[in-house]
């Protein structure tokens, strides 16, 4: 299924590739220059297309916005023309300033022609401000923000370093090797994408056909389907997906897992962590208990088979043609529970101290 995704990606990805060919016989550029006494909290609103966008913050209360448009060619006719097609639409206010890429014509490739254009955006904001962004066929950069963030991105990447602010929306759409470094709060929408999080103190994660990496995780949330999920150190983990490679390193708090048609392996539930929930249906599921964790379990498997570390204390084992149930302990009872059902689905169940 992954080679099959990457390979749809690539060649989906093909007919954009020419806009950073380099090879032309006419190359020009206009740049356009703004700068915007605000407020101190003052936000920007870019919709742009065809090229990348990049937002730093400073302490001062003024938003800066350098627009740099290239067009390039083997038509100096065509090249004039189109960099007069291009502009950008400015609306100024003391708490928003709102800037959109223009066309004033179509942005056909001249009949097949060689040629390639291109509109980066170099945006300062007040350090308390707010970003919204809208990026096509580009990428996403940003530094620290500290206030709410909107971002959309299709057929680009995003590389954003922390996210500090209590409200984040973030979408991508056919966008590969995408980073964030830190999120408090927010969203995350992913389609057919590949992203990597160190670190999210809060996050609800939509994905379909994504490859998704977070380092620590504090309260996770997750919907998805079809691609990967890998977590290496999660607190709470509440997920529901099905066609994924499911990869959790250790859990700490407590995790309630639904799946079908999936892989999931947890290395290792820690010592302080509560409860535990998987409900799975033609998967298999490997856990790793830390030798500290106390717990009850109860597991039931229809076609399927259930092995266990021989340490676990079995109070109850009950078996018909198709399903078997087996209760139990380990160390001590009546503290935290495992609850597991799986249909179709071979079930592990070991101690393992390894820790993230």
């Amino acid at each position: 299924m992954k080679k099959q995704f990457k390979i749809f990606l690539i060649l989906f990805l093909i007919p954009f590739l020419g806009f950073s060919n380099d090879d032309f016989s006419y190359s020009k550029q206009k740049s356009i220059s703004k700068a915007y006494l605000v407020n101190s909290d003052a936000g920007i609103n870019i919709d742009n297309s065809y090229g990348n966008i990049f937002v730093t913050t400073w302490n001062e209360d003024k938003i800066e916005i350098e627009v740099l448009i290239k067009v390039s060619g083997d038509s100096e006719k065509w090249v004039n023309q189109k960099l007069d097609a291009i502009d950008v639409n400015f609306i100024a206010l003391k708490s928003m300033v709102t800037a959109k890429t223009v066309f004033k014509n179509s942005i056909s490739r001249n009949n097949g022609r060689n040629n390639s254009f291109e509109i980066n955006y170099t945006i300062k904001i007040p350090k308390n401000g707010s970003v919204t962004l809208n990026n096509k066929y580009g990428n996403i950069s940003a530094t620290d923000l500290f206030s709410a963030t909107d971002i959309n991105c299709k057929y680009g990447k995003i590389n954003l370093a922390n996210l500090n602010g209590n409200s984040n929306k973030i979408q991508t759409g056919y966008c590969l090797k995408s980073t964030i470094d830190f999120l408090k709060n927010g969203t995350i929408t992913s389609k057919y994408s590949g992203l990597k999080i160190e670190r999210a103190a809060k996050i609800d994660l939509i994905s379909d056909y994504s490859e998704i990496e977070i380092g620590e995780g504090g309260d996770v949330k997750y919907n998805s389907k079809y691609g990967s999920v890998k977590i290496d150190k999660v607190n709470s983990l509440e997920a529901n997906g099905n066609y994924l490679t499911i990869d959790i390193g250790s859990v700490f708090n407590q995790l309630k897992l639904n799946t079908k048609y999936s892989n999931v392996s947890i290395q290792a539930i820690q010592p302080k962590a509560n409860n535990i929930a998987i409900a799975a249906g033609y998967s298999g599921v490997d856990i790793g208990f830390h030798s500290n964790y106390v717990f009850d379990f109860n597991v039931t498997v229809k076609y399927a088979d259930f092995k266990y570390d021989n340490e676990l204390n079995v109070n109850s084992k009950e078996e018909t043609n198709y399903t078997k149930t087996v209760s139990g302990f380990y160390k001590k009872k009546g503290e935290n529970k495992i609850t597991i059902t799986s249909d179709y689905g071979n079930v592990k169940l070991y101690k393992n101290d390894v820790q993230k």
